[in-house]
């Protein structure tokens, strides 16, 4: 895998499993993916979870609202890989998950470039601001959304 140009993360307290059923369930649940400056989620063609699959999202980057499409080239237990295909630019992203302590999970979201161009780009201050506010916000709203639908249960232990 190319090297990640903008990265952002958080640790979870859900299951590596219940985070990967929160993604597998967006095809049935897109209004999870809902959030200030993520209008929204919608599958195009496919199966979410397929290699292959294509989703776009309604975004806002510095007050302009886009439409992006992206296409899943890459599923595995513990990640999903995509990339841009509208507008079209030679950019990828990823998801993974990763055990963490405690039975709970650590999520990533990676950008990079397909091409140096594409991680020319991404290294422009203004590109790089928006990529890098918009997938932080993504993770922090990613990682609420996770929680909430899987709260974990506090034994007498555990308090």
């Amino acid at each position: 895998m190319e090297s990640a140009v903008i990265k952002a993360e958080a640790t979870l307290n859900v299951s590596v499993v219940q985070a990967r059923q929160w993604f597998m369930e967006l095809e049935t649940h897109p209004e999870r993916y809902q959030f200030e400056t993520h209008a929204g989620f919608a599958l195009t063609r496919g199966n979410f979870g397929e290699s292959g699959a294509r989703f776009q999202t309604w975004e806002r980057f510095y007050g302009l609202k886009l439409t992006l499409r992206f296409e899943l080239i890459e599923v595995g237990d513990k990640h999903f890989r995509f990339r841009l295909i509208r507008p079209a630019f030679p950019v990828w992203g990823a998801f993974v998950i990763e055990e963490a302590p405690g039975e709970n999970a650590n999520l990533s979201l990676a950008i990079g470039g397909t091409t140096r161009l594409g991680a020319w780009f991404l290294r422009l201050p203004l590109v790089r601001g928006a990529v890098q506010g918009q997938i932080r916000r993504e993770v922090e709203h990613i990682k609420a959304s996770m929680e909430a639908i899987y709260p974990r249960q506090h034994t007498e232990e555990s308090k």
